[in-house]
C-alpha cells in the first residue's frame, strides 16, 4: 500500500489525513502542490507531520493549518524558506484558520509599530549579499530609511530582498526587475486615476468605501495578470492555452 493510498485514521475527535488527501484538498487553491513538494518541505522543517508505525505521514488539523500557512506565504508573498520559518516560529500557534488571499485592506493602511530590520537583519534572513541590497536601492526596488546611523528596511523590503535573491538563482538581477517594477507603477497609476480623490476625501466612509474598491482591483489585476502570463508559458511550452 502506497503512501499516497487515502486511509482514514482518527485519534480521539482528532481527523488525521494522509498525504494524499492533502495533496487533494489543496490542489485546487495551490495547483503546483505535489507529495514530493510536501516532503520537501518536511525536509525543511516547515512542517512535521506524525508518523504511523509503518512511516506513512499523517497531518492533524493543526498540520494541516500551518501547511497552508507556509503554501500561502511562498505564494502570496514570494518569500525564501527561510524567511517562512523564521515567520512561522515567530508566530506560532497563531496559525489562521484559513490561508490569506493575497493583498488585503490592512496592506494598505499606515504601518504603525511595524518591525524593520537592518541590513545585517535582511542578509541574514533572506540569504542575500550586501551587493544585491546596494543594487535593489540603486534602481529603487527597495527603499531604507536612515534611523540613528542606521539603515533599517520594512517587512516588505524583505520579501522583496528574498524575492529578489531567488530570481538571481535564474540570472536575473536588479536592473532586469526595473520592468516589474515599471509595470507595478503604471498599475498604481491606474489605480490613482480612478481612486486618488477618495482616498484623500475628508469623510471616513468614502475612505473606507475607497478601501475597499482598491482591494478589490488589486486582487482583480493580480488575478489578470498571473492568467496573462500563465498563457504566454503555455505557449513557450507549446501547450495550447486553455
Amino acid at each position: 500500500m502506497s503512501e499516497e493510498t487515502e486511509l482514514l485514521f482518527d485519534v480521539g475527535d482528532e481527523r488525521l489525513l494522509t498525504i494524499g488527501e492533502v495533496v487533494d484538498r489543496l490542489k485546487m487553491e495551490f495547483p503546483d502542490i505535489t507529495v514530493s513538494k510536501l516532503r520537501y518541505l518536511e525536509e525543511q522543517h516547515l512542517i512535521a507531520p506524525r508518523r504511523t508505525k509503518a512511516g506513512y505521514r499523517l497531518f492533524s488539523p493543526d498540520d494541516f493549518r500551518r501547511l497552508v500557512r507556509v503554501l500561502t506565504l511562498q505564494r502570496d508573498e514570494y518569500l525564501p524558506l527561510k524567511v517562512i520559518r523564521r515567520e512561522i516560529e515567530r508566530t506560532a500557534g497563531t496559525f489562521p484558520a484559513t490561508p490569506r488571499q493575497g493583498i488585503r485592506k490592512a496592506d494598505f493602511l499606515p504601518g504603525g509599530e511595524e518591525r524593520e530590520y537592518t541590513a545585517e537583519d535582511v542578509q541574514h534572513m533572506t540569504g542575500a549579499d550586501a551587493g544585491l541590497l546596494v543594487e535593489l536601492e540603486e534602481y529603487e526596488l527597495v527603499k531604507g530609511r536612515q534611523v540613528s546611523g542606521v539603515r533599517r528596511y520594512s517587512e516588505a523590503d524583505v520579501g522583496i530582498v528574498g524575492a529578489a535573491a531567488q530570481l538571481g538563482h535564474s540570472g536575473l538581477r536588479p536592473k532586469n526587475l526595473r520592468l516589474l517594477k515599471s509595470a507595478v507603477d503604471r498599475e498604481t497609476g491606474l489605480i490613482e486615476q480612478v481612486l486618488l480623490a477618495a482616498l484623500r476625501s475628508n469623510r471616513p466612509e468614502r475612505r473606507r468605501e475607497a478601501l475597499d474598491r482598491v482591494e478589490e482591483m488589486v486582487q482583480a489585476t493580480t488575478q489578470l495578470r498571473q492568467l496573462l502570463l500563465t498563457k504566454n508559458i503555455r505557449r513557450m511550452t507549446g501547450r495550447r492555452s486553455e
